[in-house]
């Protein structure tokens, strides 16, 4: 429905009393979101501190983002997939995701692993 339709017939005031009413509903709204933020201990500091993630996970406890593939650097596979420009190509007996320069290459194809960067391998045809 519409403002008009709402405050059909309604003085002016009424209409900005009710407005008013709005706005002050809404900032109450706030003011009590901020207050139970900031309620609680210092490790969580508030009842909306369950909303965020704080554990961190470490190396050192088995966590890793990127493992090195550096190894397969010169390294020759073949294609387990065909490579759209990205597949799987088994090198040195073990399935590795790579992306070739731009090219399709057929399954069953002789790869050449020419480029490493963090997870990303690049291959050429050979």
């Amino acid at each position: 429905m519409s403002e008009v339709q709402i405050f059909a017939g309604a003085s002016s005031s009424v209409v900005v009393l009710a407005y008013c009413a709005m706005i002050c509903i809404a900032l109450l709204g706030i003011f009590v979101l901020l207050y139970l933020g900031s309620r609680g201990s210092k490790k969580n500091a508030g009842m909306l501190d369950e909303l965020v993630l704080d554990e961190r996970q470490q190396n050192r406890e088995g966590y890793t983002s990127v493992t090195d593939k550096s190894r397969f650097l010169n390294a020759v596979g073949v294609c387990v997939t065909d490579l759209r420009p990205a597949g799987t190509v088994v090198v040195n007996g073990e399935p590795v995701d790579v992306v070739t320069e731009g090219s399709f290459v057929k399954q069953g194809t002789e790869v050449k692993v020419i480029n490493v960067d963090g997870s990303r391998v690049l291959v050429r045809q050979i």
